[in-house]
């Protein structure tokens, strides 16, 4: 079952939507999130999706960097990425990490 789990993440000027084959799909609007930092999340005790409480949800198949978001509702999650440095410049050209409220 492992082999047949997969991430897609699709992140446009509008939206982030997470797939993860074959449990989860999900969609944020830019206008849901407060904040967005690449972090190096560290092990969350395997791959898949996780709750922890430092992150909030994870989800994960490989590596230890990701996307995390701090949602405008409080909630947290970490999205895994292997392609740090394409969305570094993605969330440059957006002009995020958004800044922390006052």
């Amino acid at each position: 079952m492992f082999q047949l789990l997969h991430l897609k993440t699709t992140i446009d000027h509008s939206k982030i939507t997470i797939y993860f084959f074959p449990f989860t799909k999900r969609t944020l609007h830019w206008s849901e999130i407060l904040r967005a930092d690449i972090i190096d999340y560290g092990f969350v005790f395997g791959w898949g999706i996780r709750l922890t409480h430092k992150h909030g949800t994870v989800y994960n198949t490989k590596g230890r960097i990701g996307l995390a978001l701090q949602l405008k509702n409080g909630k947290k999650l970490i999205i895994g990425t292997q392609k740090r440095t394409e969305l570094a410049a993605f969330l440059k050209e957006k002009k995020l990490p958004l800044p922390a409220p006052n």
